[in-house]
């Protein structure tokens, strides 16, 4: 009986997955734990491995295409024991259907997404389809360059929109000029997940921001002196962003209002300090998670953090490595930015915002921008700003706190 080869539980209420890439083919030979296929899911890139040893029977979605949570992906098995039903997806690498074998007892099968080979009709995948609705493109016009003709997103991205389709849309068309060109990037994986949960936000919790100075003198220089001790020793490296984590996370530890969740059934403090933190990816924007971050020394917290970035950009972090944080720092001080308004990660209460440390004047001492966004709902004011000033104070003093 053939194995099938199905789309794990994603993790975000059935959020579906695109397929990215598939690393064989109908007809390979595989070993049990080999890489099949690798799959956006609402938060990291994941690679689906085969279940067992056999031969790849039948694969049912193409790299481009938007699977359910646990749809059948695959099949693998002996070639002797499969019938593949009418209209079998083509191999996603070479565009050839899967050979027909004979027996007494075919597999069971889904309805195929598509049409079969010689029906007269085009082969086109579900979002290049949607897409060119949107534009308003014949689909009959384009010509696809996916296996066996089939028309995809990129086809679709790369056709002229003519002035007609556009004239509704674009008041520049019905003046006379010429209409604009551009790409439509779908909404879908992290950056749909991000999108989601930041407008939720917005319209779920009473938000409030309020932003202080913290001098970065001691910051600075600490800094400085971490990295040259490094270079000789071989050390962890220890930048800025690792001595406000860690400076944070003692701070929030001092106030369990603010290291919490909120719920209409109740308020959960905790008494440790799961410390989130962003982390750009480039496709979308992650929160990693450094648990217990209050109890862990400098050069521990640091390697943790830097472990978790490059888990994060490399598409390898796991939900388990992004939930359960209490407090969430948004760090966007590399970037040269001052001051921003962060948005709250409910449940969580609180999330600061760091700026670039910066001097207003060569005869002052350097300074390090805070924003901290609340919910007003589970603290006041006067919590949020002593809180505040604890973390600056933090950063003001993080040489003797790692001491």
């Amino acid at each position: 009986m053939a194995s099938e080869v199905r789309v794990p539980t994603t993790g975000n209420a059935g959020e579906p997955v695109v397929l990215l890439k598939w690393n064989v083919q109908v007809g390979a030979s595989v070993e049990a734990g080999e890489v099949l296929v690798s799959v956006e899911t609402a938060k990291a890139v994941v690679e689906i491995e085969a279940p067992a040893a056999g031969t790849v029977l039948d694969i049912r979605f193409a790299e481009g295409d938007q699977a359910a949570e646990h749809e059948i992906l695959a099949l693998i098995g002996d070639p002797a024991e499969f019938v593949p039903a009418a209209g079998s997806r083509p191999d996603p690498a070479t565009g050839s259907e899967p050979a027909a074998q004979t027996s007494p007892a075919p597999m069971p099968k889904a309805t195929p997404a598509e049409p079969p080979l010689g029906s007269g009709r085009m082969r086109v995948s579900p979002r290049a389809r949607r897409l060119a609705t949107e534009r308003g493109l014949d689909i009959t016009s384009l010509t696809g360059s996916g296996p066996l003709g089939r028309v995809l997103i990129a086809d679709v991205v790369a056709a002229p929109v003519s002035a007609a389709s556009t004239s509704s849309t674009t008041p520049d068309t019905a003046a006379g000029a010429a209409a604009p060109t551009a790409t439509t990037v779908p909404v879908r994986g992290a950056r749909k997940v991000t999108a989601q949960r930041m407008h939720a936000s917005l319209q779920e919790t009473a938000q409030v921001t309020l932003t202080r100075y913290a001098d970065a003198d001691v910051l600075l220089s600490y800094a400085r002196r971490l990295r040259a001790t490094a270079d000789l020793d071989g050390d962890v490296r220890i930048g800025i962003n690792d001595l406000v984590l860690f400076a944070t996370s003692r701070a929030v530890a001092k106030h369990p209002e603010a290291n919490s969740w909120f719920s209409w059934d109740g308020i959960k403090r905790f008494d440790d300090v799961n410390l989130g933190f962003a982390v750009d990816t480039g496709q979308a924007l992650l929160v990693p998670v450094i648990r217990s971050a209050n109890t862990l020394a400098l050069a521990a917290l640091a390697s943790q953090a830097r472990a978790l970035i490059e888990r994060a950009r490399s598409g390898k972090i796991t939900d388990e490595e992004m939930n359960g944080g209490t407090f969430t720092v948004s760090n966007l001080g590399g970037l040269g930015i001052h001051w921003f308004t962060p948005v709250l990660n409910p449940p969580q209460t609180c999330i600061l915002g760091v700026g670039a440390a910066h001097q207003t004047h060569p005869e002052v001492p350097a300074q390090v921008p805070l924003s901290l966004t609340f919910d007003h709902r589970a603290l006041d004011g006067a919590s949020a700003a002593t809180l505040l000033g604890s973390i600056a104070t933090a950063i003001e003093r993080v040489d003797t706190l790692s001491a």
